[in-house]
């Protein structure tokens, strides 16, 4: 696979977590050359940390939320009408697919406008993991939590950094990672990821299972111009910009003849907060902002990562109603059971509000 052989050429580098790696990209160091820095971009709603350390780390990012077509159509709107004497913007930022929503930009036109108008494009493919996409052909870097479903158990952190050795920085980041990079792992951390990560590519297969039988039952009950429902969406990238992340789909590891799942994260959107609520109580899962792990783990995302910004998520479309799930290992028929109860719940506290 593509991805496969440039990653064996490129520079693979193992960080504490990758807010860590993510931090490494934003040195001030990478300012190499003989311009000051532009703002980056992060295309897409994020994880709470990532936009956060893009604003604080250089002069800052612009940000287009919703990660559509419609917002790539804005961004080269803005590259085309940057002034010559100011600093042009210096790197992309986006998660493959992102977090809560599971949008999939498209990557080939991202790529495609890095070259015309010389900027980097750096991608997180934590959600989508490194089984299930390839995004590295239209990246300049690669960064991926380890700590979530690469490992599984729940009992160590990590993060990777991966350069594409096709990049025509490839050379000068290699520089700046050889010449800043500091080998902080833990010896016994690198220990239990590298035991953790032995059946990766099988647990990958039971969950993506798992979390595809779910998010079909679940967006099966939602809301039609016919039916009432307590579902208002689900966030799924079956469901959400499919031609997108369908372009940097795998074939599966053991199955070259049929391709790999959508990754075992969606969200569900409910009609109001009560039924998230009821909806999330009656959830006999374990309940935690994680994801990746091999148990089922669900949230109220936004209310937990965004309570003092409601207002400001909902702008960008992350609803307060959301719940988000990361389906693990568990029996399928034991989990639509556990999902439906929860669901029964919730269309009982609809009817008495």
């Amino acid at each position: 696979m593509l991805e496969r052989e440039l990653t064996n050429q490129g520079i693979p580098v193992t960080k504490d977590s990758a807010t860590h790696a993510l931090r490494t990209r934003e040195d001030p160091s990478f300012a190499l050359g003989p311009f000051s820095i532009g703002k980056s971009v992060c295309f897409g709603f994020p994880y709470t940390d990532t936009l956060k350390i893009l604003q604080k780390w250089g002069p800052g990012c612009h940000f287009f939320g919703h990660g559509t077509d419609e917002d790539l159509d804005r961004f080269e709107a803005l590259l085309q009408s940057q002034p010559a004497d100011e600093p042009k913007i210096v790197a992309l930022f986006c998660e493959f697919p992102s977090n809560p929503l599971l949008r999939s930009a498209d990557l080939p036109r991202i790529r495609r406008l890095a070259d015309q108008f010389d900027f980097s494009v750096v991608i997180d493919e934590t959600i989508g993991n490194f089984v299930n996409v390839e995004v590295l052909p239209y990246a300049d870097m690669v960064v991926s939590s380890l700590t979530k479903v690469f490992s599984g158990d729940c009992n160590v952190m990590g993060g990777s950094l991966v350069l594409n050795p096709t990049s025509r920085r490839a050379q000068n980041f290699k520089a700046v990672l050889q010449a800043n990079y500091q080998d902080s792992q833990w010896p016994e951390d690198s220990i239990f990821l590298e035991r953790n990560s032995r059946d990766f590519v099988s647990r990958i297969v039971k969950i993506d299972q798992n979390a595809e039988t779910i998010a079909d039952f679940l967006q099966a009950q939602m809301a039609t111009p016919e039916r009432k429902s307590v579902i208002r969406n689900v966030f799924y990238p079956k469901y959400v910009t499919r031609s997108h992340y369908e372009t940097c789909q795998r074939k599966q590891p053991y199955d070259e003849n049929s391709t790999s799942g959508f990754g075992g994260l969606f969200s569900v959107e409910f009609i109001s907060l009560e039924t998230a609520r009821a909806f999330y109580d009656a959830l006999a899962c374990p309940k935690g902002p994680s994801l990746g792990t091999n148990c089922t783990l669900a949230c109220p995302y936004t209310l937990l990562a965004h309570y003092s910004e409601l207002d400001w998520t909902e702008s960008v479309g992350v609803s307060r109603n959301l719940v988000r799930v990361s389906v693990g290992m568990e029996d399928t028929n034991a989990l639509l059971g556990i999902f439906q109860k929860a669901l029964e719940a919730a269309v009982v506290a609809d009817a008495h509000t």
